[in-house]
Parts: C-alpha cells; sequence; structure tokens
C-alpha cells in the first residue's frame, strides 16, 4: 500500500507544478494581449482626444499594476486588472475610430454639398 500512497504523492505535486505553469503561460498571454491592445490604441489615437488619451493612461497603468501584481503572486487580481487595462485600451481605441470616422462623414458632406444642385 506504501508505493501506491508515494505514487499518489508525487502524481499530486506533478499535477501542481503543471498548474502552475499553465497559470504563469495564461497570466504571459494576458499581458501580451494587454500590451498589444495598448499598442493598438497608442497607433490610433490622436493626442488631442481627451477622452481616448485618458483610457490609454487608465491602460498603461494598469498595466504596470498588474505587472507588480504578479510579481507579488496575486495573480487572479493582476488577472483581473489586466482585463480592466485591455477594455481602457480597447475602449481608446475605438473613440479614436470614432473621432476619425466622424471627419470623414463630415468631409464627405462637405463634398457633397459642393456638388452642383442641377445634376
Amino acid at each position: 500500500m506504501k508505493p501506491f500512497t508515494i505514487g499518489a504523492a508525487i502524481l499530486v505535486a506533478g499535477c501542481g507544478g503543471a498548474s502552475d505553469a499553465v497559470e504563469a503561460q495564461v497570466s504571459a498571454n494576458a499581458t501580451a494581449e494587454t500590451a498589444a491592445a495598448i499598442a493598438a490604441a497608442e497607433t490610433a489615437a490622436p493626442k488631442d482626444h481627451p477622452q481616448a488619451s485618458l483610457h490609454l493612461k487608465l491602460a498603461r497603468d494598469q498595466l504596470q499594476q498588474a505587472k507588480r501584481l504578479m510579481r507579488e503572486d496575486e495573480d487572479e487580481k493582476a488577472g483581473l486588472l489586466l482585463q480592466r487595462a485591455t477594455a481602457d485600451a480597447e475602449l481608446a481605441l475605438m473613440l479614436a475610430r470614432e473621432t476619425d470616422a466622424k471627419e470623414k462623414a463630415a468631409r464627405a458632406r462637405a463634398q457633397v454639398e459642393a456638388l452642383p444642385e442641377n445634376r
């Protein structure tokens, strides 16, 4: 019966190590996803758009805080913070795209209004 107990202990210990590796990979993926969302927002968000800039700053700050929490083995809190950071970065990107779409629509409207009415 003793070999079974030792084998079970080894199996449980092995699963714990695998679980830690999976959690580390999930954290790395979430961090990379957040960093990518921030990078996309940085390239699209105009500097003079206060709402987009605010959400971009929040995303950057939250990413840094999440990294700190991961170093402190607070993975659950870090994961939630990464989700918030990703959402803020995506919101900044959407705000930038909205501004761009409104500007394009205004230009198109001006071109239509400049057309001769006899056509």
